[in-house]
């Protein structure tokens, strides 16, 4: 792959910033998707792409260059009202209405050809970001709806959300053009090691606020001795894989978080007027980027077979 200049001048402050500008309510979510941002930086989308699982393309969006009016964030159409911790889960963020729109200051330059994503009302999202040329809704616990020999790049962040990871990174390789590149970030279960850790001073309950169903939903996950064990026996080869987080501090701070009460924070933030919401959340940001700042210099202290998040490179041969 071949460096992409604009990723030269987005340092990883200036991500920073942009991230917590789209997840203010979540500050947590912002230095998080900070750290991915970064590690995938050096790779261009050579065509033809595809982003496995895209979502509303607005963490694609940025990384990508764009830059977003003042006003847009993750959190303009939820579900926020329709939860609470007592009721059965639901994906507050798994919401669209027809006057959803996105105002834009700058497009990225680079577009991807396919965007993924099992859920239709988050592609109706990102739709109006005009990065994919091609949306396409998809279940990834069936074959991927393409050829063999298709693409030149794949990214996904999403493998270990399936029961059967080995079956999707199969589908990956063969759709895959010899020599073609797969960029993957895969979960191991040392991400939410943090609720083990704090399990014998919290109740039951108080672990469940925090997880959230988010364990429950990733029923994938594996170590990275597992995972470079399954990507091999697939047929890959491994270019490289690196932690993605450079300290297990990074997703602690993750898994306790603002989540909760995400809800709450949501709603509140809905009844405030356009102006004096954009003047509160510029302060919010300046003072999570103020506190996040420093993490980014943290040494990289991380060791692979304990990484919380690992990112692969893979080459089809």
């Amino acid at each position: 792959m071949t460096l992409n200049n604009f990723f030269i001048m987005d340092t990883i402050e200036d991500k920073l910033k942009k991230f917590l500008n789209l997840y203010w309510l979540r500050p947590e979510n912002g230095l998080l998707t900070t750290f991915k941002s970064h590690a995938i930086s050096s790779y261009d989308f050579e065509g033809p792409s595809m982003d496995l699982s895209c979502g509303d393309g607005l963490f694609m969006f940025l990384h990508l260059g764009g830059i977003l009016d003042d006003e847009v964030d993750y959190f303009i159409s939820t579900k926020a009202k329709d939860f609470s911790h007592s009721k059965e889960f639901i994906d507050i963020y798994d919401s669209y209405s027809k006057n959803y729109s996105v105002k834009i200051k700058k497009n990225p330059e680079t577009k991807i050809d396919y965007g993924l994503d099992l859920k239709q009302q988050l592609l109706n999202k990102a739709s109006k970001l005009d990065i994919y040329t091609n949306l396409v809704c998809h279940d990834n616990t069936n074959p991927l709806p393409f050829e063999e020999n298709t693409f030149n790049f794949i990214h996904s962040n999403s493998v270990y959300w399936v029961n059967n990871p080995e079956k999707l990174l199969s589908e990956i390789l063969r759709i895959l053009k010899p020599g073609g590149k797969a960029i993957l970030e895969l979960m191991t279960p040392y991400h939410h090691q943090t609720y083990s850790d704090i399990s014998s001073f919290l109740s039951e309950q108080a672990i469940s606020i925090l997880d959230r169903n988010r364990r429950s939903s990733m029923p994938g996950v594996k170590t990275y001795n597992e995972w470079t064990d399954i990507i091999t026996k697939c047929g890959f080869e491994i270019s490289n894989a690196s932690s993605v987080y450079p300290n297990r501090l990074i997703v602690d701070i993750s898994n306790i978080g603002l989540r909760p009460i995400s809800h709450l924070l949501i709603q509140m933030s809905q009844y405030l007027p356009k102006e004096k919401r954009i003047e509160l959340k510029q302060e919010w940001v300046n003072i999570f980027y103020e506190l996040f700042k420093p993490l980014l210099t943290l040494s990289d202290d991380s060791d692979l077979d304990g990484s919380p998040y690992v990112l692969y490179e893979l080459t089809k041969k």
